[in-house]
């Protein structure tokens, strides 16, 4: 799964504004393409979570406390390192 999909199903899920129940699905997408931008420059959940807050405070012009972030950020941090371990592994299982 690539960054950009696994990104969107978090914070789709979170819906933090809950606009979702009432707007187009890429509601948050220019949110997510922002975090997928920086997701390189996060080296912990922390600098993720972070990264997740100063966006959507900027994007939203809401607070977002590191608290309410940092659930998201675990989840997105864990799921784009699961996928990049199992696209690895993947890759050495084709030489064997």
């Amino acid at each position: 799964m690539n960054h950009y999909k696994i990104v969107k199903e978090v914070i789709d899920d979170w819906d933090p504004k809950r606009f979702l129940h009432q707007t187009p699905e890429d509601e948050y997408n220019p949110e997510i393409r922002y975090i997928v931008e920086l997701l390189p420059t996060a080296t912990s959940v922390e600098k993720l979570a972070v990264v997740i807050r100063e966006i959507f405070i900027e994007k939203l012009d809401e607070v977002y406390s590191i608290d309410t972030c940092y659930p998201i950020a675990l989840k997105i941090w864990n799921n784009v390192n699961n996928s990049q371990f199992l696209k690895n592994n993947s890759e050495q299982n084709r030489y064997y």
